[in-house]
């Protein structure tokens, strides 16, 4: 099984310390499991109005979000009262949410997205004059379960910010 990874504050995953790691397999080691994962681009779309016509004319106006939900759980052990390592996901999420969505070094977002399974929405933020980019963590809900004792749920948003590519490229965003 594939780790998914979230992280700030640096170009790559692998020299990142601030990360959040999602298995796919499960959580028995007090990482996330990642349960579902919704990708959403909108296109902008100007309505020019014909007051006598049957329809109004339509105006491509190009991508206006690209959006990436991620739903999953934790253990949380101190909820359960079972012995393990408390899971510091919580924290490291409050500290994210608390804290500027962007940085002096990355101007347009300074969060970074891998999914093993799904790499087409990765993202490495990036600081290059006219190529910034990075995912801004838009939200983030708990939810805790009442029947499932030591597991709580959540629901992620990242938007991507910033340069997504030249026309008719390939929009990778990892390099």
């Amino acid at each position: 099984m594939g780790v998914s990874y979230i992280w700030r504050d640096n170009a790559s995953r692998a020299s990142a310390s601030d990360k959040i790691s999602f298995e796919a397999g499960g959580v028995a080691d007090g990482q996330g499991f990642i349960h579902q994962l919704e990708f959403k681009i909108t296109t902008a779309l100007a309505d020019n109005e014909k007051p006598n016509a049957k329809l109004n004319e339509l105006q491509d106006t190009q991508v206006d979000s690209i959006t990436v939900i991620i739903t999953g759980s934790i253990h949380n052990w101190q909820s359960d009262g079972a012995s393990g390592t408390q899971s510091t996901i919580p924290q490291t999420v409050k500290e994210w949410m608390c804290d500027k969505k962007t940085s002096t070094s990355f101007k347009k977002g300074r969060f970074g997205l891998e999914l093993y399974d799904f790499p087409s929405f990765n993202v490495n933020p990036k600081n290059t004059s006219g190529q910034e980019r990075g995912y801004i963590l838009q939200d983030w809900t708990w939810i805790r379960d009442g029947d499932i004792s030591g597991k709580t749920s959540f629901i992620a948003t990242l938007r991507l910010n910033g340069y997504i590519g030249a026309e008719d490229s390939t929009y990778s965003w990892t390099s």
